[in-house]
């Protein structure tokens, strides 16, 4: 068990510092391809953080474990919705929403569109386009999420070049600097570290959640609170450094987007996960227990998008009403799990 405990530290210590530098080749990155940082967090980001999720899930659906696959993408987005709480606490007195732009309320928005279809699935069978294996919530899923992808894209773009257009000096967006990277490193050299740190998160993240999930199973706790709660928030750990690292560097905007655009990915891993399940529809072999999970990743993403709309000034604290809001909603829906686990 020492040994179990030693691996979770280890890969934490490697995901931290991977994440790290995960964030600053992505600015560079973003930047250099005129879409800045808020395309940056919602498309690009995404692509590594959420690579510990898509291992994780395709194993445990390779052994048909259906539930602990579709509960760790399931709770990965309702933790990862609780990080904007974090975000809020690190960027100082007064709401992370006055901060951000209004424009990530669309990613939210196809979030909460993606996973509607995935409840949908679990309560009515969708029918199957390609024998018993690929059925329409598969595609719906998948399409989906690179329509939003194009969607994204094309805003961020055009909220870009309006902002050039008015405002020469700004690049599409307020620059604060806080370390010499992004003027000191071509997109070649960012391009490179952007795929190693991925790597290392790939490999810190796969030892991380096998070590969590030894210590979760030896509790004697259900398959369903395992992946909804323990799984999903080792394998959210990228994310959180993530993003945390971003609101450090002064990218509020790549933060919030990369909360946004996981949880958007993950719903595309869903549907990876959906066709690498043999024995039939994925979405039909889950535990009903699983709309719980994404009943309250859809409240709470509301709440974010509320504060994004009304960006009340309201704050208690350090943390704006949204964020505390937001996290009580997280603490009911793990309670609700905890008390209905062992499936």
């Amino acid at each position: 068990m020492l040994m179990t405990w030693f691996q979770f530290l280890a890969g934490a210590l490697l995901v931290i510092i991977a994440g790290t530098k995960l964030t600053r080749s992505a600015d560079v990155l973003g930047r250099a391809l005129g879409l800045g940082t808020g395309w940056a967090g919602v498309l690009l980001l995404p692509l590594a953080t959420s690579l510990p999720e898509l291992v994780t899930s395709l194993r445990a659906a390779i052994i048909h474990a259906p539930d602990l696959a579709s509960g760790n993408l399931f709770g990965s987005n309702l933790f990862n919705i609780t990080i904007i709480a974090l975000v809020d606490l690190m960027q100082g007195k007064g709401s992370i929403f006055l901060h951000v732009k209004r424009g990530h309320a669309l990613a939210a928005s196809l979030g909460i569109l993606l996973m509607f279809i995935s409840g949908t699935g679990i309560l009515f069978p969708f029918p199957f386009l390609w024998g018993s294996w690929i059925g329409l919530d598969t595609v719906l899923l998948m399409g989906g999420y690179l329509a939003a992808a194009m969607l994204l894209t094309a805003y961020e773009k055009h909220n870009n070049s309006f902002l050039v257009k008015h405002n020469p000096t700004c690049n599409g967006e307020k620059i604060v600097e806080k370390d010499n990277y992004l003027a000191l490193t071509p997109p070649r050299w960012a391009f490179v570290h952007f795929i190693a740190a991925a790597a290392v998160i790939l490999f810190a993240g796969v030892a991380l959640t096998d070590a969590a999930d030894i210590v979760a199973i030896e509790t004697g706790l259900g398959r369903t609170f395992v992946g909804s709660i323990m799984l999903a928030v080792a394998t959210s750990l990228p994310e959180v450094v993530t993003t945390t690292t971003a609101a450090r560097l002064g990218r509020l905007d790549m933060a919030m987007g990369n909360i946004f655009g996981a949880n958007m990915y993950n719903m595309f891993i869903l549907s990876i996960i959906d066709i690498c399940y043999l024995p039939g529809s994925l979405l039909q072999a889950i535990s009903t227990k699983h709309l719980w999970t994404i009943a309250m990743g859809i409240i709470l993403t509301s709440m974010a998008i509320t504060g994004l709309v009304n960006r009340s000034r309201r704050s208690v604290g350090w943390l704006s009403l949204n964020s505390i809001f937001i996290v009580a909603g997280y603490l009911v829906a793990v309670a609700v799990l905890f008390y209905t686990r062992g499936g």
